[in-house]
C-alpha cells in the first residue's frame, strides 16, 4: 500500500502537524496500552460527563505506557515540517501544541481499532439481550 499523502492538521499556534503513517504493530500497541489503562476505569448512566472526561485525561496523559507507544507514533509524524521529536516540544508555543498533537496522533492511529470495538461490543451486547430473552422465565418461589 503506497501512502502519497499525509493528513494535515493546522494546530492552535499555526504549526501544521503531519499524520504520518504507522505500521499496523506500532498503532495496535498503542491502542492496548490504552485499553490496558482504562480497563479499571467505570461509569453509569449516572457518571458525570465532566468527572469521566477528566478521568480519561488523566489516565491518558499520566501513563508511562501509553506515553512509550504515543512516542512510536509521534516519530512517523512532522511538526512544521520537522520530524517529531522530544525536542520538538522544548519552545513554549511548541508546548501548547503538545495536547492537541497527542490527540490528534491518538484518534489517528486508534480510532481504526475503536470502530471494530464498537461493532463487535454491539453484537455481544445484542447476542446477550437475545440469549436472556429466549429463557424461559422461571417465577419465583
Amino acid at each position: 500500500m503506497t501512502i502519497t499523502s499525509m493528513p494535515e492538521v493546522k494546530l492552535p499556534s499555526g504549526a501544521i502537524l503531519k499524520l504520518g503513517h504507522t505500521p499496523f504493530e506500532e498503532s495496535l500497541a498503542l491502542n492496548e496500552a490504552i485499553l490496558k489503562e482504562l480497563k479499571g476505569l467505570s461509569f453509569t448512566t449516572k457518571t458525570e460527563m465532566g468527572s469521566l472526561y477528566k478521568d480519561l485525561v488523566c489516565i491518558g496523559f499520566s501513563s508511562e505506557l501509553i506515553k512509550s507507544a504515543l512516542w512510536k507514533c509521534f516519530s512517523r509524524c512532522t511538526y512544521n515540517d520537522i520530524k517529531i521529536t522530544p525536542d520538538s516540544f522544548e519552545s513554549i508555543d511548541a508546548r501548547e501544541d503538545y495536547t492537541t498533537v497527542a490527540m490528534e496522533v491518538t484518534k489517528h492511529n486508534v480510532l481504526p481499532f475503536v470502530k471494530a470495538h464498537s461493532v463487535e461490543f454491539s453484537q455481544i451486547l445484542e447476542a446477550l439481550k437475545s440469549s436472556q430473552e429466549s429463557k424461559p422465565q422461571t417465577p419465583p418461589s
